[in-house]
């Protein structure tokens, strides 16, 4: 696997690099078509004092995206953890290609849509973080698969039935959620 490695406000970088390529080579034998891998490592300041390494592991594997992230005081630490973390959603990923023919997940799509606009002005956080990234159109049993390979609790996606954009999300009970534009 060519692994692509970016370490931001890190001093001892270079003794990092080689323990992480050496790390994510272990995956090497649970994953093939990896079409592109990607480790960050940044130093992040702490509230409660101190400082830890945020490590986030991004493998695209053929048309799918799979993101682990681990954060720890011992950069080390961290490496082993987000990678073992990646083996297991490797290993995930791989039972749900060959069990494609088993659970089939029900959907709950609400029936309105909530309005929450106050008429009080308030202050927004400052945008932090941007990501843009290829669409490809997936059915919804794809997009649920893709957010649960990720581990997020929302997922973007181009519905390939609609030919729209849509959203699928994790609910409160452990259903999934779908949302939409209205039919013109």
């Amino acid at each position: 696997m060519d692994l692509q490695f970016r370490a931001l406000d890190l001093t001892d970088a270079p003794a990092l690099k080689d323990f992480a390529l050496e790390r994510a080579a272990t995956l090497d034998h649970l994953v093939d078509r990896v079409v592109d891998a990607q480790m960050e490592l940044r130093r992040r300041h702490q509230r409660s004092g101190g400082e830890a390494t945020k490590v986030q592991l991004t493998i695209q594997v053929g048309r799918q995206l799979l993101r682990a992230e681990e954060e720890d005081h011992d950069p080390r630490r961290a490496i082993d953890q987000v990678v073992n973390k990646m083996a297991r959603q490797i290993r995930r990923y791989h039972d749900k290609r060959t069990d494609r023919k088993g659970r089939r997940t029900e959907l709950v799509v609400p029936d309105t849509v909530a309005d929450d606009t106050d008429d009080e002005e308030t202050s927004l956080p400052a945008l932090v973080r941007s990501k843009r990234f290829a669409m490809k159109p997936m059915h919804v049993e794809d997009a649920i698969d893709q957010l649960e390979l990720l581990g997020h609790d929302f997922y973007l996606f181009q519905n390939a039935e609609e030919d729209q954009m849509n959203v699928v999300y994790r609910r409160r009970d452990g259903s999934y959620g779908l949302l939409g534009p209205e039919r013109a």
